[in-house]
């Protein structure tokens, strides 16, 4: 493992729906692509793990204009959700109320406002294996959300020897979401509750972490 620079120049605005974005998490999901199970994609990121917490920062960047960005979106009453976000009968056992095909009428076309981020680069830091690092970039084109609507294309990406090992810069500050107890930084830095690893949505991987102030 050695200790690297990562850039990715961008060819057009990116869309974030906020936090942050880890650079763990860009190679999460594309390993997810190419495998298919989340836990042995998680295994799989070629970057320093510690209980854990990756160590790779957050993309950081010199905005050129930050601005909202609305999308309309069609709610699906069929998705799947979590069983155990579900309201259950008394029996504990059986769901309270199912969201049938004829009760689609009462889901329709939602509002969601992003960020609209335009900037010539993003770059991490992170200590990982340089190698499979430059493999897994390499066909990553978009980054970001609404990748689809041309969103977040990259025309190049860099890898260069780095200084930092992802987890906190020179001055002892966050680069990433890093939970209390693991935190050895300037205690007098941001605190947030938020993810700080793998699935970063998933409710069980949020605590109350040191974070970079710098927000996306």
């Amino acid at each position: 493992m050695e200790k690297l620079t990562i850039t990715a120049t961008l060819a057009t605005p990116f869309v974030t729906g906020g936090g942050y974005m880890t650079f763990d998490a860009i190679l999460a999901g594309t390993l997810f692509d190419q495998i298919g199970d989340v836990d042995e994609a998680h295994a799989a990121i070629p970057i320093q793990c510690t209980e854990g917490l990756y160590h790779a920062s957050a993309a950081f960047f010199k905005p050129l204009d930050y601005s909202s960005i609305d999308f309309v979106a069609n709610l699906r009453a069929n998705h799947s959700l979590d069983p155990s976000l579900i309201a259950k009968k008394p029996d504990g056992k059986t769901i309270h109320k199912a969201i049938g095909m004829k009760r689609r009428r009462d889901f329709g076309a939602v509002m969601n406002t992003y960020s609209l981020i335009c900037a010539n680069s993003i770059t991490c830091c992170d200590e990982g294996d340089r190698s499979q690092i430059e493999n897994l970039v390499a066909p990553i084109y978009f980054i970001g959300t609404r990748r689809a609507s041309g969103f977040g294309e990259v025309s190049s990406w860099e890898i260069e020897e780095g200084v930092s090992d992802g987890l906190t810069g020179s001055d002892k500050k966050p680069l990433r979401p890093i939970p209390e107890a693991a935190f050895t930084g300037d205690k007098t830095s941001l605190r947030a509750d938020t993810g700080w690893r793998p699935a970063y949505w998933h409710p069980a991987d949020r605590s109350i972490c040191y974070v970079s102030e710098l927000l996306l």
